[in-house]
């Protein structure tokens, strides 16, 4: 009977006009981020699919916070909760940190029922992103093309040769991204100067000559 004079407290605490309000507004504003992630980051992951998990997240963090928002005992509990929680999946680039983080505050924050706080939130980060974005690209920071290659090898040597030979070629400025894991799989992403096809065969020669099976290439705009 205590318990359910608990809920019944819980319960009535939460304004679900305000709450529905934040969860509408919420909704709108991940899809706002879904676009300028999908549109603006240069990351070497797959930017659809890192950004079709904001909907989760940012729900996620808003039900968190408005369920113990009005209950002590209940922010006690999610403190121990989550210090065992573990994540096998890191979140190795920093633009994607800050797409979470940006997020997160917004969810707080209208959980919070700060609704103007997070709207001028989301009006100035993606201000800063678009804008950020052209400085780059008028400044010739920003290449319009990545090469990202993908391939496994367990003889280290071999794939530190192709990938310098790779490095050397003239359609490609530089290496963005280099990502290496315990089951002998790289992943490079590299800035081109020059973007056409002519580029492939080079590529699948180099592996040919080391000796490396052949990789998973993909070619993509900076900016789509």
């Amino acid at each position: 009977m205590e318990n359910l004079l608990k809920d019944a407290q819980l319960l009535s605490a939460i304004n679900y006009a305000n709450w529905s309000l934040g969860l509408a507004l919420l909704i709108i504003y991940t899809l706002i981020f879904q676009v300028l992630f999908r549109k603006f980051a240069l990351v070497a992951s797959n930017r659809d699919v890192f950004a079709s998990n904001f909907m989760f997240f940012s729900v996620a963090i808003y039900l968190i916070i408005t369920t113990i928002k009005s209950s002590l005992a209940l922010s006690l509990g999610l403190v121990g909760a989550l210090s065992i929680i573990r994540f096998r999946t890191a979140i190795k680039e920093p633009e994607q940190i800050i797409f979470l983080l940006a997020l997160t505050a917004v969810a707080i924050s209208l959980a919070a029922e700060q609704y103007i706080v997070s709207t001028i939130s989301v009006l100035v980060f993606s201000i800063i992103s678009a804008t950020r974005n052209k400085f780059l690209s008028s400044k010739n920071r920003l290449h319009n093309d990545f090469l990202m290659i993908t391939f496994s090898e367990s003889d280290h040597q071999k794939a530190q040769n192709c990938i310098q030979t790779l490095s050397n070629f003239d359609e490609i400025s530089s290496i963005h991204n280099y990502d290496f894991n315990s089951a002998n799989q790289y992943r490079i992403l590299f800035k081109l100067d020059n973007s056409n096809l002519e580029i492939v065969p080079k590529i699948h020669a180099a592996f040919q000559n080391n000796q490396i099976s052949e990789p998973n290439i993909r070619i993509s705009g900076g900016n789509a």
